[in-house]
């Protein structure tokens, strides 16, 4: 019985902490700026994939186009999704650094770097969702 009291306790110690910094984090209006940006452009990658996806007859499409060489990769109409993937797990990434970090002295510049490469990374991927659609379908 003492250990799932202490279990239980720990449990509520940890999830107090969360909301603490939860709130702490989301007081500043340039988090939630960043942030809605960030998700923003990751929605709109995951709806134009699903676009691309919904459209290719194929199985195999192409999924990238160097200039130098020309297509160098081939793959699976499912591949598509890896850039929206890699967008939000690069969110979630940067949300729970600074949730960790947000006692920092340095909090507001951590803030501004992560969430700012955050919003960078997204729209990047999105950049890279236009090509596969002119890659496919031009």
């Amino acid at each position: 019985m003492n250990f799932f009291s202490k279990l239980i306790n720990w449990f509520l110690i940890f999830w107090r902490g969360l909301v603490l910094a939860l709130r702490s984090v989301f007081s500043w209006i340039f988090v939630k700026i960043y942030l809605g940006v960030a998700l923003t452009l990751n929605i709109a990658a995951w709806i134009s994939m699903w676009l691309i996806y919904k459209n290719i007859a194929q199985e195999l499409t192409v999924l990238h186009y160097n200039v130098d060489f020309g297509i160098d990769l081939i793959g699976s109409r499912t591949q598509l999704f890896f850039n929206p993937a890699l967008g939000l797990i690069f969110i979630i990434f940067d949300l729970i650094v600074l949730l960790l970090l947000y006692r920092s002295r340095d909090f507001k510049l951590f803030a501004h770097l992560l969430l700012a490469s955050a919003a960078l990374t997204n729209a990047l991927l999105v950049l890279s969702v236009i090509s596969v659609y002119l890659i496919n379908f031009r």
